[in-house]
This record gives structure tokens, C-alpha cells and sequence, in this order.
């Protein structure tokens, strides 16, 4: 895998990027790889910002998309947030063993639960509270929502929903012979500490049917809201201020205030995303910074036929008007680029097969947010976006060939750093900040799967924990 030369044809600019040429593999000893991250911060960010947007299309026609029912609340502006209280230093909550344990920096891990029966988590923003799901029964699968305080004081743990509610919706809806009702999505809303939670049946075989449904529960009064009945919502994001919430159904996107007021229904509609499964895809709409706006990309209705449709690129106001679409980008079939959108909104990233199917080939191309100026970036074996710096001026990239897997760091500017040469061994990655990364690092010596924070410079590094779980899960605030 080897970046290429290019040159960057954006609107009002002609830059030359050079790449650095063949991408250095360290040696595959895992125990410094982590230690020695990329050298230096790529200093980022083109001189000239991407020229404005304007909008080409109009939203598609609805597609007889059901319109979620709005609670019973006149429209209202969004709901007013009080200023985020940020905590001390970097928080991170995390399952181990079946407990709630949080670690800050500068100190060490403190365990605050001993049932061993915790499962996915939510910090709030404060870093105070964490609210997590006990499974309390694999057979039948029974669940409850919990949640403990950070410090260990008062409130150490609370019964937020109890297995009794949980048996109660599920009779309530149209999966009454499931043989058990789970927590689909569980997050605190930014700046309070209201926790908001989707439900899912669950079945002793596979099979994934989410019931989109949105409610509230406050972990401080335990006061509780059905904002939507099932069917009647989607995937929950907040906007960044808190004010908002977009819901994302497989045919349909909507936008409402976060008390349940204000509907906007159906503000971008589009077909059914085939994935000749039983799962039924929906898009990741990403929010501008300030509130205002979203992004998304929508893959085409069938990725197998020929000539493949492409994926659009749609912006979406907040005032309820109908959603435009900005461009488009290649599709790959069962390759859906949630992620595609930088932070600010100037670029999109994805990846595109070129050559033979059978040698899986594969470029990461970087373009403007409506496809324009489209530049290859990097081309190799099994090539993966895997996600923007929040200042948009880097991303990570792996590789899964053999003679060069691992895990890169690009930069707009056209730099290429190793961060380390068997990708396979980092998981569940997110940004801290611009300079640092949190994942799941599953090491090779020991087998065990360790939560870790590194600088991208090799400084900063910092072991949390050694997780157990299967499926780890953990959450950070700062």
C-alpha cells in the first residue's frame, strides 16, 4: 500500500500534495508499538478554506415513509440547556468483569459496582453520573437501567428502569413473545443529567429488530417521558448543544426538540438500503458544531447492480425545510461511509474498489462535502476509512494486506504516519482530542484485551485497564 502523488483540484486552488512515499512498517513487537506512536503532530489544515456549498437538488419525493407521531406538546423552540459543567480532568467509565469501574487521569481505576452483570454504559457530561444495563438473566434475557455516581458517594447505584417496566413495554408491543426486552441505545443528554434509551426484543437465536421508540428517564429525579411510542422514532443523535435530537429510520430522517416538541418529520426521505439480510440499515447523520445543520450520506437502494448507483451527500436545516443534496461519491457495495463527513463539514472521505473484484483493491479518496475536487489519498488491500480528527485535518486509515497491514494517520495536507503495523490489534478507536486516541487493544503476547489512551507522538501514554469482557464497552467525558 503505497500513497500516491496527486494534485488537489478544489475550487479557487491548485495545491500540490506529495505523499511520503512507501509507508515505513516498524517491526512487529506490540509491546513498544503502542509506545511509539506517530513522531510528531502532523501540522494540519489547507491555507484556504473550501469554497461555500450551494444546495442542487431537492429532497426526494416521500416515499410513503410513516411520519413519527408527535407527542401531545404545542411546537416549542429547541429546549433551553444549561452550560455544560466539564469535569476536573478526562474521564473514562468502563465495564470490566461485569462492574462499573472509571478511571481520570492523573489518578488510577476505582470500581464502584460488585454485581457482575453490567453491560453497555453512558457517562454524562459532567463526568458524575453512569448510567449502564445489568442483564440480571441470560435465559430468559431480562434487563435493567442503572445508574451509579462517578465518585462513589450518594446514589451508589440507583434503579433507574426496573425489569418490571422493561416486561411491561414488551407486552405493550409487538414483540410480546420475544423472549426478552433489551436497552437499544442509552445516552445522557449533553449537559444535564437526563438519560435518554431506545428499546430492542431480544431472541435466544440471532436477529436484530430495533423498536425505535425514545424515552427519558432523569437520573437525578428519576422523573420519566415517553417522547415516541415504537415505530414512531429511529437512532437517536443529539445535536451538540443538547437542544435537539435527530432520529434516523431506515427510510426517513426527522428532527425534534429534545422535550418532544417541535417535529420536524420526514426532512430527507429515501428507499430501503438493500443488505439482502434481515438487518435493515439506517444512516448516521453527523451535526455541524453550531446546531444549526446536518450532514449525511445516503448509499444507494441496491449497491449489487451495474452500473452502481452512487451515495449521496445531503445537507439538512434545522428549521424544518426539506433536506438538498450537496453531491455525490462512488458506493461500495455493503461499504455505507457513516463517517464520511470531517467534523467541520468541508470534506467527505471514503473508499473506492478499483481493479479485478477478486484482488480487492481498494483507494481512499479525499473531496470537498459535495464530491468536488475528488484526490486519491492512498491506495492498497482492503482498504478502510476509519475516521476524522475533531479539527478535520487528519484521519485514520487501515490496511488488512499482508505485506503492509496497519494503521495510518493521514493528514489533509498529504503526510502518511505509521501508527502501528498490525491494525487488527486496535478496536473501538475515538478521538480524545486532536492529538490523542482511546481504543481497545487486544495484545498479542497475552491475549488480553487492554483499554488504552496514546499520544499520537509516543508521549502521554497511558494504560487504563485489562478488560475481560467480550464485548468491551466504555465512554469518556472531558
Amino acid at each position: 500500500m503505497k500513497p500516491i502523488r496527486f494534485f488537489m483540484l478544489f475550487s479557487f486552488i491548485s495545491i500540490l500534495l506529495v505523499a511520503c512515499g512507501t509507508v515505513s512498517t516498524p517491526p512487529v513487537d506490540e509491546q513498544v508499538v503502542l509506545a511509539t506512536m506517530v513522531a510528531e503532530t502532523v501540522q494540519a489544515a489547507l491555507d484556504e478554506s473550501p469554497a461555500e456549498i450551494s444546495a442542487t437538488q431537492a429532497a426526494p419525493t416521500d416515499n410513503n415513509a410513516p411520519a413519527p407521531v408527535a407527542p401531545t406538546a404545542e411546537a416549542a423552540p429547541p429546549t433551553a440547556v444549561p452550560p455544560p459543567v466539564s469535569p476536573a480532568a478526562l474521564t473514562v467509565a468502563y465495564v470490566k468483569d461485569g462492574n462499573i469501574y472509571v478511571w481520570t487521569e492523573g489518578g488510577s481505576s476505582v470500581g464502584l459496582t460488585g454485581t457482575t452483570d453490567a453491560q453497555k454504559l453512558s457517562i454524562s457530561s459532567d463526568g458524575q453520573r453512569i448510567a449502564y444495563v445489568r442483564e440480571l438473566s441470560a435465559v430468559p434475557p431480562t434487563y435493567e437501567l442503572w445508574v451509579v455516581n462517578s465518585d462513589g458517594g450518594l446514589l451508589n447505584p440507583q434503579l433507574l428502569v426496573s425489569q418490571a417496566e422493561m416486561d411491561a413495554l414488551k407486552a405493550a408491543s409487538q414483540f410480546a413473545t420475544a423472549d426478552g426486552f433489551d436497552y437499544d441505545q442509552i445516552k445522557f443528554r449533553p449537559g444535564t443529567h437526563e438519560l435518554y434509551y431506545s428499546t430492542v426484543p431480544r431472541f435466544m437465536g440471532p436477529g436484530y429488530a430495533p423498536s425505535y421508540d425514545l424515552r427519558m428517564v432523569n437520573a437525578d429525579t428519576l422523573a420519566k417521558s415517553t417522547l415516541f411510542d415504537f415505530g414512531q422514532a429511529g437512532a437517536f443523535t443529539f445535536s451538540p448543544d443538547g437542544a435537539q435530537i435527530a432520529l434516523s429510520a431506515p427510510d426517513h430522517i426527522s428532527l425534534v426538540n429534545t422535550d418532544g416538541s417541535n417535529l420536524r418529520a420526514n426532512v430527507l426521505t429515501y428507499p430501503l438500503v438493500g443488505t439482502y439480510s434481515e438487518y435493515q440499515y439506517h444512516p448516521s447523520p453527523i451535526w455541524a458544531v453550531d446546531s444549526l445543520s446536518l450532514r449525511v450520506s445516503i448509499p444507494p437502494e441496491d449497491t449489487l447492480t451495474e452500473p452502481t448507483p452512487p451515495t449521496t451527500l445531503w445537507y439538512i436545516p434545522v428549521d424544518g425545510s426539506a433536506a438538498t443534496q450537496l453531491g455525490s461519491i462512488p458506493a461500495i457495495p455493503f461499504d455505507w461511509p457513516d463517517g464520511a463527513f470531517s467534523p467541520d463539514m468541508s470534506y467527505v472521505a471514503y473508499s473506492k474498489s478499483v481493479g479485478e473484484p477478486t484482488e480487492n483493491q481498494r483507494e481512499i479518496h479525499i473531496a470537498y462535502a459535495d464530491g468536488s475536487g475528488d484526490i486519491i489519498f492512498a491506495t492498497g488491500t482492503s482498504l478502510q476509512f476509519r475516521g476524522w480528527t475533531p479539527d478535520a485535518t487528519r484521519f485514520l486509515y487501515a490496511s488488512h494486506s499482508v505485506e503492509d497491514s496497519g494503521l495510518y494517520l493521514g493528514s489533509i495536507n498529504g503526510g502518511v504516519f505509521t501508527i502501528t503495523s498490525v491494525n487488527q490489534t486496535m478496536r473501538q478507536i475515538e478521538w480524545v482530542d486532536n492529538d490523542r486516541i482511546i481504543f481497545i487493544y487486544d495484545n498479542p503476547t497475552n491475549g488480553a484485551s487492554e483499554l488504552r489512551i496514546s499520544h499520537q507522538g509516543g508521549t502521554n501514554h497511558a494504560f487504563i485497564d485489562t478488560l475481560s469482557d467480550s464485548f468491551p464497552s466504555y465512554d469518556f467525558t472531558q
